[in-house]
């Protein structure tokens, strides 16, 4: 089931950026891929990775997404948009209070390469947001 596909490559994003594993994350994208958030627009894999890799200070995150829509297009295409929160903190785990730093709609497009499902663009789209719980980058 597509949804299911799909969902198990966002759930894979999420955990591999909460785990710090920057380079595995990359590799979920296309190498032309597209990040759009709040901090501008990344373009292929090693600018992705070298985003995440620029922050700095330790960084504690857990990412929860709900609400996974899937519309299928043609020729190996397909789109979601999801909503997901993150709980973040600037401190080392474990971390007394859990606070939430973003609410975001994202909307992913994904490409079929090699029987597996690649993200071809990201965006993240903030909501509800708590700039004191942001990351901090070189």
């Amino acid at each position: 089931m597509l949804s299911v596909e799909l969902g198990a490559v966002l759930n894979e994003w999420a955990w591999l950026l909460d785990h710090g594993r920057h380079a595995e994350l990359a590799r979920l994208f296309t190498s032309d891929a597209e990040l759009i958030g709040p901090g501008g627009v990344l373009r292929g894999r090693k600018q992705i990775e070298q985003r995440y890799a620029s922050r700095t200070a330790v960084r504690t995150t857990r990412h929860v997404g709900s609400g996974l829509r899937v519309v299928e297009a043609a020729g190996g295409r397909a789109h979601t948009t999801s909503v997901w929160v993150c709980y973040a903190s600037n401190l080392p785990a474990p971390v007394e209070e859990a606070q939430v730093y973003q609410v975001a709609d994202v909307h992913t497009a994904f490409v079929r390469a090699d029987h597996t499902w690649l993200i071809a663009s990201h965006q993240i789209v903030p909501v509800l947001r708590d700039p004191v719980r942001a990351p901090v980058s070189a």
